[in-house]
C-alpha cells in the first residue's frame, strides 16, 4: 500500500517481514523530459503500489515506465 505520510510503498512480504520503498528516493533516479512528468510516478504509487514496487526494484523500471507514458502522450 502507498503511505502518504512517509511517501513510501509498504509491502508485506511474509510473516513479520515488510519491504519499505521510499518513493522520493526512487523517483530521484528518473530523468524527466518535463518536470511535470513526475505525476506519472505519483499516480502509479497511489493507484497501483505493487506495480510501482515491482518497477522500482528493476534497474531501469521506473525510467522505462515514464518513457513509455511520454511516448503514449
Amino acid at each position: 500500500m502507498y503511505e502518504h505520510a512517509t511517501d513510501s510503498i509498504i509491502v508485506n512480504t511474509g510473516e513479520n517481514s515488510i519491504l519499505v520503498i521510499p518513493c522520493k528516493e526512487c523517483n530521484s533516479s528518473v530523468i524527466f523530459d518535463d518536470l511535470t512528468d513526475i505525476v506519472y510516478l505519483y499516480w502509479l504509487a497511489e493507484e497501483t503500489p505493487l506495480l510501482y514496487a515491482k518497477m522500482a526494484l528493476k534497474e531501469s523500471g521506473l525510467q522505462d515506465y515514464v518513457d513509455a507514458m511520454n511516448w503514449f502522450s
